[in-house]
């Protein structure tokens, strides 16, 4: 009787981890397009590619995974947190609280080709989430020995192949590069080119990510070469970056109003 018991009791504690470990997979195959519920919603939809990139309203590019029936998304700034609850999506953080998406049956292209690959970015991805949560790059700038340690563990996630930490290790770089100061008061840069800022953001692209060709044209237009930079920035438009994009449209209306102050100086 005793010995029933306990056989019981070790199938029941087998089901139960199992059931835990299933719960917590960490992936990035949600495949979809989303459409939020209420058209007053800021986000109107989400459309995922089933191989970690999510289009916003059909305009951002951006990295996701899941973990159990949480859904997470990086937008430009902050991250977007959801429950998955079969065909929907709930919004349980800012910008997305209390929202919901529906899915809809709209034919989506499935971007995935190489599972294994796909699944340890998932992996690389949730650890990323466990060094930043919602931070930024600014909040691994503080010189103190936790700020050094997270730098460090970002920049071991982008040697193994996260273009999302490689991202952020750029812009560390460039920030200890051109001092912080100087970039928000958005002053000319008197430094040299850096060929390990550079090499990285080469990386990047290797990897993929249409991004690197915005930020690596962004690192050229601050040290003084306009060239260089427009040209990146064609590549990357071409390759359907949306900051290559922005990038592009606002030098051409900077170079506009350059043109109309000098003739209000002739008409005055």
């Amino acid at each position: 009787m005793k010995k029933n018991h306990f056989q019981k009791a070790l199938i029941l504690m087998v089901l139960i981890s199992i059931n835990l470990s299933f719960s917590q997979e960490i992936n990035n195959n949600l495949h979809g397009y989303y459409v939020a519920k209420s058209e007053t919603s800021t986000y109107s939809s989400f459309e995922f590619d089933g191989n970690g990139k999510v289009s916003i309203i059909g305009m951002e590019l951006r990295d996701y995974f899941t973990k159990g029936d949480s859904l997470i998304i990086y937008p430009d700034k902050s991250i977007f947190k959801f429950k998955i609850q079969k065909n929907k999506l709930i919004g349980v953080s800012d910008w997305v609280e209390k929202q919901t998406w529906i899915k809809k049956d709209t034919i989506v292209p499935n971007n995935r080709k190489d599972d294994a690959k796909a699944k340890n970015t998932a992996l690389l991805m949730n650890e990323y989430y466990k060094i930043t949560g919602d931070k930024s790059s600014f909040d691994f700038l503080g010189g103190d020995e936790k700020a050094t340690i997270k730098k460090d563990k970002i920049n071991q996630l982008c040697n193994q192949g996260l273009s999302r930490a490689c991202l952020d290790y750029f812009g560390m770089l460039v920030i200890e590069d051109q001092g912080l100061m100087n970039l928000l008061n958005s002053k000319k840069s008197t430094k040299p080119e850096n060929p390990t800022i550079v090499s990285l953001a080469i990386k990047i692209i290797a990897q993929g990510e249409t991004e690197g060709y915005a930020v690596l044209g962004s690192y050229y237009y601050m040290i003084g070469n306009k060239q260089k930079a427009m040209q990146l920035w064609k590549i990357g438009e071409q390759k359907g970056d949306s900051k290559s994009s922005m990038a592009l449209f606002n030098v051409g209306l900077e170079a506009e109003l350059d043109k109309i102050e000098p003739e209000k100086k002739i008409k005055k």
